[in-house]
């Protein structure tokens, strides 16, 4: 019993000294290196947070508009684009089925197919932009979309199908 009371004690103050012997070893050998010592850095007062301000561009000359308001100017200035309707299975193509056997890891991944590119459109952009069931459930929520490629390759065929089946808005952010 004496034990458990004195025990703690004497692993404190062996504690201590040990960490007193290492400091000590430490400053010689800082010594020897001739480095200098830095000085501990007192503590800084913790400042009082002002809440801050959304400041966005141009947020005081859009403050005092609501969102109809603001809808006709992106559609005046030829932003918000009403697209005609399109159908995604007019999107026309096969699957290629050789280059999926003939994918190899070591060449990498060959050009996709009409049909892998409207079965990828369906699964990543139509279904959680037109479900919201489908949104709660993925895991990644993708807020933007890039069609990138040559002209004549039906980029603005699938954006206009993706804004037929989902009703979206379109922002059309080319120059």
């Amino acid at each position: 019993m004496a034990r458990k009371e004195v025990l703690p004690l004497v692993e404190k103050e062996k504690e201590k000294f040990v960490d007193q012997m290492i400091n000590q070893e430490l400053k010689n050998m800082q010594t020897l290196a001739k480095i200098k010592v830095k000085k501990p850095k007192k503590p800084k007062k913790p400042k009082k947070k002002k809440p801050k301000k959304n400041k966005l561009p141009g947020a005081s000359a859009i403050r005092d508009k609501d969102t109809y308001e603001l809808l006709v100017e992106l559609i005046n200035h030829n932003i918000v684009k009403k697209l005609p309707p399109q159908k995604l299975t007019d999107f026309i193509g096969e699957f290629n089925y050789i280059h999926s056997m003939l994918d190899d890891i070591n060449f990498g991944p060959r050009d996709p197919s009409m049909a892998l590119i409207r079965q990828l459109v369906t699964e990543y952009i139509i279904f959680p932009l037109g479900s919201k069931m489908v949104r709660q459930r993925l895991p990644e929520h993708v807020r933007a979309f890039l069609f990138y490629g040559p002209a004549g390759t039906g980029k603005t065929q699938v954006v206009r199908a993706i804004a037929a089946e989902t009703k979206s808005v379109v922002f059309d952010m080319s120059p």
